[in-house]
């Protein structure tokens, strides 16, 4: 007889079931009883584990943009590499997970409307990029680059803006082919260049 599925397994098939339904039909259409169903669990289970869909939604963002995204890149990435090495690394896990993960982008899109009319949701959206942020300069600050830290944030959020821009670019019924991982490795390489080649300081009057 074979055992019945212990708590994190029932919640991680929560997870699973509305990482699926929420990016392939919507925040919007998706229910708590569709949800419950495609992950083979009892709809009360979705509330006890998660509360409401608008918490549900949240947890599915971090799970795959922090858990299965960020630290799972981070956990790949040789942080004893060169500066350069170790941010194609955490680039090509990035755009191979886009890839692999298409109904990513409807589901980053539900929360970005969603958060717009909804406090608590912006909040909760306000910390996962706080969090992802943080994750990419420690890849920043392996590299030998000539910034205050305060820069150094605001050239985090550049390249977060590029993970975004590709989700936003790549979605399964407007893109034929996602953006290739070489085009987004020499955009990158473009802004380090400007970087390193530039004389940067608060005191300069320089656009």
């Amino acid at each position: 007889m074979t055992a019945a599925p212990n708590q994190d397994e029932r919640r991680n098939a929560i997870l699973q079931a509305a990482f699926l339904q929420l990016g392939q039909v919507g925040y919007a259409k998706a229910t708590m009883k569709d949800i419950a169903a495609r992950a083979g669990v009892a709809q009360g289970l979705i509330g006890y584990h998660f509360g409401t869909k608008e918490a549900l939604l949240v947890e599915v963002v971090r799970e795959w943009m922090l858990n299965r995204g960020m630290r799972e890149a981070m956990s790949r990435v040789d942080l004893h590499g060169s500066p350069a090495e170790v941010m194609q690394q955490a680039l090509r896990h990035v755009v191979t997970f886009r890839k692999d993960n298409p109904t990513w982008f409807t589901l980053l899109i539900s929360l970005w409307l969603e958060s717009v009319s909804n406090e608590k949701l912006a909040r909760e959206l306000e910390k996962l990029y706080k969090e992802m942020r943080a994750g990419i300069l420690l890849v920043l600050n392996q590299m030998e680059l000539p910034l205050e830290q305060e820069d150094k944030e605001t050239l985090a959020m550049l390249i977060q803006a590029v993970f975004d821009g590709l989700t936003l670019q790549s979605p399964p019924l407007l893109a034929s082919e996602p953006i290739a991982y070489e085009q987004v490795s020499r955009g990158v390489d473009w802004m380090l260049d400007g970087v390193r080649t530039t004389n940067y300081s608060k005191g300069d009057d320089k656009v």
